[in-house]
């Protein structure tokens, strides 16, 4: 069973009481059950709310534990008041997924005081257990694919290669970019790059993809981007400027807009590593649960299926 509280619905709850599992029946049973907190990093972001799906679906399997659900809207002060609201409430457990960094050192040391123990989802908190992705390889694989399609595509030309991040995330996008560059340099030892911040914004995104082009009218484009929407808007601007065929795009996530553009002939967009977030909910649910039965997890866990997605093998994981 699980529920959705708005953190100021806090104020009016009686914590402790049973009042968090309303209209259950159950009574007693109810109460003992153990109470999980979900902070994700945004209901809004379709990877994000392919994440909670998951994790709603798994959590109302399971007849051991209550979930809770918070939004942390992609943003610190958010978090942190989502954070005081779990320790107020004295959950049993916390789940979070806050990809502002800066923000988490805070919520650990907040949840250390109040003995509440965490599992962190894809950016650490603290030394709590983390469910991740391989960041290194995703971006190892899809820097490999990028650069190896356009040296088979354009025999005799060294392009240009476009690197956007996002540095103010953390380490775990600076994983990817590092091993997408380090492919790339594997096939082009000694390409030129141009990086920049996406700043999470898809106006600057296609702004400064537009400016980069216009720096290099006759030039051929490799451009990896750190995600999929970012990564559909760099395209944008590269029909935008009429250079669709002079750049091919990789990028990370698997999000399910940037499926008609893999499945498209000709497109520069060759596909994304996929982390299927729609998997995550069981995996999640389940370290939960056992961290909640006393046991010790490993530092880090990845999902069992990541890996990347192109024209060729799009439909056998994703079936039109």
């Amino acid at each position: 069973m699980h529920c959705v509280i708005d953190r100021r619905q806090f104020t009016r709850l009686v914590v402790g009481s049973g009042a968090l599992v309303a209209g259950s029946g159950l009574g007693a049973f109810a109460q003992a059950k153990k109470r999980v907190a979900f902070a994700n990093i945004s209901d809004e972001i379709p990877f994000g709310a392919s994440v909670l799906r998951g994790v709603k679906d798994a959590a109302a399997k399971r007849t051991d534990m209550e979930a809770t659900f918070f939004d942390n809207r992609n943003d610190a002060a958010r978090a942190l008041d989502n954070a005081r609201a779990v320790v107020a409430a004295k959950f049993d457990l916390f789940i979070e997924y806050n990809a502002q960094a800066g923000s988490n050192l805070p919520i650990w040391r907040m949840m250390q005081e109040a003995k509440i123990p965490i599992l962190a989802v894809q950016i650490g908190v603290g030394e709590a257990p983390l469910f991740a992705v391989d960041n290194r390889i995703s971006g190892t694989d899809s820097g490999r694919v990028l650069a190896e399609t356009a040296k088979s595509r354009w025999s005799g030309q060294e392009p240009v290669a476009i690197i956007i991040s996002i540095p103010e995330a953390g380490p775990f996008i600076a994983e990817r970019a590092a091993g997408a560059k380090e492919a790339i340099q594997k096939v082009y030892s000694g390409i030129e790059f141009v990086e920049f911040s996406s700043r999470n914004d898809a106006g600057h995104t296609r702004q400064l993809v537009t400016d980069t082009l216009t720096r290099f009218p006759n030039r051929k484009v490799i451009c990896w981007v750190h995600v999929d929407a970012m990564a559909l808007s760099a395209l944008a601007a590269v029909r935008n400027a009429g250079r669709a065929a002079d750049v091919f795009i990789t990028t990370t996530g698997g999000d399910r807009a940037a499926f008609p553009e893999i499945r498209a002939d000709n497109s520069p967009f060759l596909g994304t590593y996929a982390f299927f977030p729609e998997l995550w909910g069981n995996d999640i649910i389940q370290l939960a649960a056992e961290m909640l039965a006393g046991k010790t997890l490993p530092k880090l866990i990845h999902p069992k299926r990541q890996l990347f997605l192109t024209k060729q093998n799009i439909n056998e994981y994703y079936p039109s």
